[in-house]
């Protein structure tokens, strides 16, 4: 290239760099002091019968610049006939500094899940129709989903009472059985024995249990209060000795104060 052109083409390369770095805005950064934030959670709930949606919200106050405290009330879909109220309060570390754009966090805590049932759903009992005539004494077989139906000359524990069949100790149920494929065992175990009711009306039934959280997250800057925060978490639920397990995915929207 000729000296000639050497001096215009230079200065067009600088005016081009200098244009395109005056237009990159750069966000400002997250604040680094101790803040609150509240935000809204959207996302989905897995488990062993059914999956869905997960909406709620949460409250986060930060202890300090690495750790927080933070509450959460999230509504689970668990398909037809079945939904859940799952709050939380729990810890979330940041594993990076303050000042960060994008900070991961592990996350634990504890809190309570409540679990409804609407027994008389085509998933649960709503299939057995006049299969079975009403007053007829139905008792869970522990460790299935199933209930023992009883007839004429049907079991009964001590006392003339009727108690759940356990097949470690009683062996196979020896009559007709109505399977809750839909229903966790965690929960069909614990439905106690019951009764076919007058035509065909199922109470609802709930379950409210102790349970934890554990997993974790990015907390990513879209501003100086503005934020969003991918998550993911295992929720495990405990009651009369057994345990459920189900898998939380979420996406939420946040603002700091």
């Amino acid at each position: 290239m000729s000296r000639s052109l050497l001096a215009p083409a230079l200065a067009v390369i600088w005016l081009a760099l200098s244009s395109g770095a005056a237009a990159q805005v750069a966000l400002p950064a997250p604040p680094a002091s101790p803040g609150v934030a509240v935000s809204v959670v959207g996302g989905l709930s897995a488990g062993s019968s059914a999956s869905g949606a997960a909406l709620g919200g949460a409250f986060t106050f930060d202890l300090n610049d690495r750790l927080a405290l933070e509450a959460t009330g999230t509504w689970l879909d668990r398909g037809a006939g079945s939904d859940a109220l799952h709050l939380n309060v729990g810890l979330l570390v940041n594993l990076l500094p303050p000042g960060s754009r994008a900070v991961p966090y592990v996350a634990v805590g504890g809190g309570l899940y409540r679990a409804s049932f609407a027994l008389d759903n085509n998933r649960f009992f709503g299939l057995m129709g006049p299969q079975y005539a009403a007053g007829t004494p139905m008792v869970p077989i522990l460790g299935t989903p199933g209930f023992g139906m009883m007839g004429g000359g049907g079991y009964y524990g001590p006392g003339g009472m009727m108690g759940a069949w356990d097949p470690r100790t009683q062996g196979t149920w020896p009559g007709q059985t109505f399977d809750l494929d839909d229903m966790p065992m965690f929960y069909a175990n614990r439905l106690g024995p019951m009764t076919v009711p007058e035509n065909g009306m199922w109470a609802t039934r709930s379950f409210t249990d102790p349970a934890i959280t554990f997993g974790g997250g990015v907390t990513a800057s879209l501003g100086e209060h503005l934020f969003v925060r991918p998550d993911v978490r295992a929720l495990v639920v405990f009651g009369d000795g057994d345990s459920h397990t189900l898998g939380l995915m979420s996406f939420s929207f946040g603002y700091r104060f």
